[in-house]
Order: C-alpha cells, then sequence, then structure tokens
C-alpha cells in the first residue's frame, strides 16, 4: 500500500509563524561549563601522564592487589546498577549477557591499570619525597567530617590514611603536571 497525500498545506506559511524560543544562559551557567570542561581536560592530562609513566615504569604487581581493585570496581558497579539504573544487578548481568565471573573477568585489566597507576604515583611520591602535613590532613579531614554530619561510626584512623594518600596522591599528579612542556 502506498501512502497519498490529497493535499499540502502551505507548510512554508505554517512554518513561519513558529516562533524559536531564545536560549538564554546565564554567566554562572556559563562558568559552570567551563570549570567542567577544564576539570575533564585537567583529568584528561593527568590520565595520559599516569599512563605513559606507567607504560615505561617496570612494577611488579601483586596479583591480590589487581584482585582487590577489580572487587572493588565490581562492588561499586553493582551500587551504581542499583542507584542510576535502578534493576537489580541479575537483571543488569541478564541484559548484558554475562555473568558474574564473565563481568568480574572482563574488569581485570582496568584493576590491572589502577594499581598500576596507584604503585606509580606512591613509586613517585617516595622518589620526591612527597607527604601530606598533619595541617593539610586535619583540615581535609573536618572538611570531610562536616560534609557528612550523619556519618555514624566513622573510623578516623582510616580517615586519616585515606586523606593522606589522597592529598599525596593529588600533590604528586600535580609534579608531573608541573614537567608538561619542559
Amino acid at each position: 500500500m502506498q501512502a497519498s497525500i490529497k493535499k499540502l498545506p502551505d507548510y512554508k506559511q505554517i512554518a513561519s509563524q513558529v516562533k524559536k524560543g531564545e536560549v538564554k544562559v546565564t554567566p554562572e551557567e556559563i562558568e559552570k561549563i567551563r570549570q567542567e570542561k577544564e576539570r575533564r581536560e585537567k583529568e584528561r592530562v593527568r590520565q595520559e601522564i599516569l599512563q605513559k609513566v606507567a607504560e615505561e615504569a617496570e612494577i611488579e604487581i601483586p596479583e591480590d592487589m589487581v584482585q582487590r581493585e577489580r572487587d572493588l570496581i565490581l562492588n561499586n558497579l553493582k551500587q551504581q546498577v542499583s542507584q542510576m539504573l535502578q534493576m537489580s544487578f541479575e537483571d543488569y548481568l541478564k541484559k548484558i549477557q554475562k555473568t558474574e565471573q564473565e563481568l568480574a573477568q572482563s574488569l581485570l585489566p582496568e584493576a590491572e591499570k589502577r594499581v598500576k597507576n596507584l604503585l606509580v604515583l606512591k613509586a613517585v611520591a617516595e622518589k620526591e619525597n612527597i607527604r601530606a602535613s598533619e595541617e593539610e590532613i586535619k583540615k581535609e579531614t573536618d572538611k570531610i567530617l562536616r560534609s557528612y554530619p550523619n556519618v555514624q561510626n566513622i573510623d578516623e584512623n582510616q580517615l586519616k590514611e585515606y586523606t593522606k594518600e589522597v592529598i599525596r596522591n593529588e600533590k604528586t599528579l600535580q609534579l608531573l603536571e608541573s614537567f608538561i612542556g619542559n
């Protein structure tokens, strides 16, 4: 069956009567977009630096570290599936047509890359004697604790260790960035 149009309206006139809405962007929105683009570019540059240094580094990667990182990635994925996709992990596995073991296996290269990057950061930090000061650690842990006032039973020593690593990694990445173009 073939479609037939008996009469075509004056589409030019109809289209000319439609009003285009004006797109208004506030200076604040422009600034947010600019900051987000800068953040993404900074992250891309950092990942590229890390990847290149890691490719040339001779590092023995402990298998148990890779397994733990893979488990961490898998657990984060489970949470994201539940929260963002609002589906059970079992349904997600059916949708992607993989078993949990197959998915876990496919995460190993990413886990190994992350572990290698962390080991590179740690090695550079040690070689360059990069540390987080007690003042920096306290300032950052206080900020974290203020951000999550309802968190109960937080292990402050664990939080301090985590914060110390985050600060050290940030300083190390800043150092690596400082070599760009030199």
